[in-house]
């Protein structure tokens, strides 16, 4: 079991490489802790080697680590020889805060680290912005055409289906009366029902404007049969987005959604959508999740929603913010639970502007061809336990 102080340390160094610009998230300080578990330390470099190789990615960041490394380190060996008895308090965010007394000086500082407990807590939400709300529409109107499982009003040729009259008497005239052909319609497949389903956790706080513009531009585009946010528990808000204007929607899921910034358990919250509103799901039902993959529930209980979801939908939609960069890979318990039901993985981009929809979705207005089914062995976080 990892020690207080050396668990601290590495918190205090992770907060100080994100102001530095390093990708260092939540993933990266439990993989510290486990290689420091795991592996003897037998000296500082021995420490700093360790720590480096576990939360840096970037080869260009370890001049930068090391820099920091010893700025805490020389802190550290300063305050042990007057350093007082700390004083606990209750923290925010999930996680703690301690207050540690130097010297005849107090100095506070607020170290911030994982926590699996619930924190129920209502924030301020902006206000979605006309401008950025119109770029929204174009996307989604796109979006709809490329999604759809439904058909609409107009009629195509086709091999199979219903009896296409003038079509067959206008071939008959070219063979002087004879029905040589016999010309087929279907319906055009333009609908798409949606719907939509936002992680605000905390680790989705750095991305509140985009949740808050890209849930009132479903809504209101008529696009999305329901709008859901979870984190720790599932909340339904499309009425509080459909009826109501830009700052009105927002004041109201101010007060009546008091999940965010908690811990996140995509499974469980899953499982709730499943029960209580499965029947809106049919196979021409959209589902998109839009949620970064960081999970702290079960991966068995993630499988199993993810599964009866797929089976039940038409197809499963994953926007992930970090799928936006270069090099991405799902890395993430939750990501790797889910990949082997996700049809389609996109980045944030791809609902913001048409450059990124094009990315991740192509230029074509004809409908994605549906994914084909195939054997699923389990996901490959479930088959290493």
């Amino acid at each position: 079991m990892i020690l207080d102080p050396v668990r601290d340390f590495v918190i205090l160094l992770s907060n100080r490489l994100r102001e530095n610009g390093v990708k260092c998230g939540v993933s990266e300080d439990m993989d510290a802790c486990m290689a420091l578990t795991a592996i003897q330390i037998r000296s500082v470099y021995h420490l700093r080697e360790v720590l480096r190789l576990a939360m840096v990615k970037r080869v260009d960041d370890y001049e930068v680590f090391d820099r920091i490394f010893e700025e805490l380190l020389n802190i550290k060996r300063r305050s042990e020889t007057s350093e007082r008895p700390s004083e606990y308090m209750p923290g925010q965010g999930g996680g703690e805060q301690r207050r540690t007394e130097t010297g005849g000086e107090k100095s506070s500082q607020t170290i911030t680290f994982y926590s699996p407990m619930e924190m129920l807590m209502k924030r301020t939400l902006p206000t979605p912005s006309r401008d950025s709300f119109r770029q929204t529409k174009r996307v989604i109107k796109r979006l709809r055409r490329r999604l759809a499982l439904l058909p609409g009003r107009r009629n195509e040729a086709s091999t199979s289906g219903l009896l296409d009259f003038p079509n067959t008497v206008r071939s008959a005239l070219r063979t002087y009366g004879e029905f040589v052909r016999i010309a087929r319609m279907r319906r055009k497949i333009t609908r798409c029902r949606l719907i939509a389903l936002f992680d605000v956790s905390g680790s989705m706080d750095a991305y509140t404007s985009f949740l808050m513009q890209s849930m009132y531009a479903l809504a209101r585009q008529g696009v999305a049969l329901e709008v859901f946010v979870f984190s720790t528990k599932l909340h339904r808000v499309s009425d509080l987005l459909k009826y109501f204007g830009p700052k009105t929607a927002a004041e109201k899921i101010s007060q009546d959604v008091n999940i965010w910034g908690s811990g996140t358990r995509i499974g469980s919250c899953l499982q709730t959508f499943l029960k209580r509103y499965g029947g809106l799901i049919s196979k021409g039902t959209v589902i998109m999740i839009v949620s970064d993959g960081w999970d702290t529930g079960e991966p068995e209980l993630l499988n199993k929603a993810m599964s009866e979801l797929k089976n039940r939908s038409g197809r499963i939609v994953w926007i992930n913010p970090h799928a936006d960069r270069q090099g991405f890979k799902p890395r993430t318990i939750g990501m790797e639970t889910a990949m082997p039901y996700i049809d389609l993985l996109a980045g944030m981009n791809s609902l913001q502007d048409m450059r990124g929809f094009r990315r991740f979705f192509g230029s074509s207005l004809q409908p994605i061809a549906r994914r084909p089914v195939v054997s699923r062995q389990g996901s490959p976080a479930l088959r290493r336990q």
